[in-house]
């Protein structure tokens, strides 16, 4: 999606890009309040006090590469506020607002497993399944291996609600700033429903969606719109499911007129017939 990032989204990046390790606390300002709607936690950041922007400021420190957008902030100019706030409804815009209907849909899935698991099993079996790194330990103490940190943290009775992050992959977060904190992992890729098992080798050997996707183009060679019709997702979506395949040469794609075509190869035939040799275990997993 980089090329679709809009010029106005530069002062947010450049904030966001000043640390390899954090963003201001302003930005994360509303988090915790409830509110789930973008343009509320705009609003949230637009009326950040003085004091609480110079207080996130602090870690930054003053050097010769330091965005412009920081210095403008830490000399009180209340506008960037504007135009940082402008710059993220810029970026979801032309970035997220295609799949964010799929993005909603993933997360709020991933809920209702972690409530359904919870009630089965208790909440330790949640807490454990997390993360990779995550285990529940009977003492009441969660562990949490994350490459980067080290460290203990006591509740000290504000309690913790988990979040689901569509955008965290391998790691995990805890926010201890707020009341409760929050414990951001990443969401599983549930949509489609319940994780892959032996009945599904194909589904587990290159992930749902692209399992679907596959057998979609198998039934016949389709454009991407009609790949999104056939998977009730939206094109943005069907696009990347695409590429995925194509990348480890399961479906081609030539292009007819305006539109594209995929169609299967002689690996996505073997693929859905159940073909899975070494070789190819491999190419699917780079």
């Amino acid at each position: 999606m980089r090329r679709h990032v809009p010029h106005a989204a530069g002062p947010l990046l450049e904030l966001i890009n000043a640390s390899s390790t954090d963003v201001p606390d302003f930005l994360m300002a509303d988090v915790a309040t409830g509110r789930r709607q973008l343009a509320d936690e705009l609003d949230s950041i637009l009326v950040t006090s003085e004091a609480d922007i110079q207080q996130c400021l602090v870690g930054y420190k003053e050097q010769p590469e330091t965005p412009r957008i920081i210095a403008q902030l830490r000399d009180g100019d209340s506008r960037q506020l504007r135009r940082i706030t402008n710059g993220a409804w810029a970026l979801f815009q032309a970035c997220l607002a295609p799949d964010w209907p799929d993005i909603q849909r993933q997360l709020q899935a991933d809920v209702a497993h972690r409530a359904h698991t919870a009630g089965l099993t208790g909440l330790g079996s949640v807490l454990t399944g997390l993360h990779p790194g995550t285990a529940w330990g009977e003492d009441g103490h969660l562990q949490c291996v994350v490459t980067g940190w080290d460290g203990n943290f006591d509740l000290a009775g504000r309690g913790l609600e988990l979040h689901p992050n569509y955008f965290l992959q391998e790691s995990a977060l805890l926010l201890s700033e707020h009341r409760p904190s929050l414990f951001l992992y990443p969401a599983g890729d549930l949509v489609a429903g319940p994780a892959p098992s032996a009945s599904d080798p194909l589904a587990g050997l290159i992930r749902r969606g692209r399992a679907r996707a596959l057998r979609a183009v198998g039934q016949e060679p389709c454009s991407t719109a009609e790949l999104a019709r056939r998977l009730g997702i939206t094109p943005p979506s069907a696009s990347a499911h695409a590429a995925a395949l194509r990348a480890v040469g399961a479906i081609t794609t030539q292009r007819q007129g305006r539109q594209v075509q995929h169609a299967l190869t002689p690996l996505g035939h073997s693929l859905l017939l159940g073909s899975s040799t070494p070789s190819l275990t491999d190419r699917l997993a780079r």
